[in-house]
């Protein structure tokens, strides 16, 4: 299940433009990830990398915006305040460590709880 984003000030969402299917798509990514990785919302936007588990939950929110919402890098870049190529690295950075299976996992069940599927339902087939 998906935080409720907007009462929660740990998992708020991340500043950037309202009224589109992208941003909107951002903000729901940016909430579940931040929630499973236990980051918060400055840390996400922060020009810097921050630190090493900062920089993999963007990347990882960055992947699930382009995998599971059809997101282009660019449109990516401008929700998270990074450059295209930032995103395709992130992109490369995140599908390479899918070998490993705990990762995979970890990041399946995200991919999961953004279409609202449990795990249960998604082994039937549902």
């Amino acid at each position: 299940m998906l935080p409720n984003v907007s009462s929660d000030p740990v998992i708020r969402v991340l500043p950037a433009e309202t009224g589109c299917a992208g941003h909107l798509a951002y903000r729901r990514v940016s909430a579940c990830v931040m929630q499973d990785f236990g980051v918060i919302a400055d840390e996400m936007a922060a020009p810097s990398r921050g630190s090493p588990r900062t920089a993999l939950a963007r990347q990882v929110a960055m992947y699930l915006c382009h995998v599971g919402f059809s997101m282009s890098f660019e449109a990516i870049g401008r929700q998270f305040g990074r450059d295209r190529t930032t995103v395709a690295h992130a992109c490369r950075v995140v599908e390479d460590r899918r070998d490993d299976i705990w990762f995979d996992c970890r990041i399946a069940a995200l991919e999961l709880a953004l279409n609202g599927k449990t795990m249960s339902e998604a082994e039937r087939g549902q």
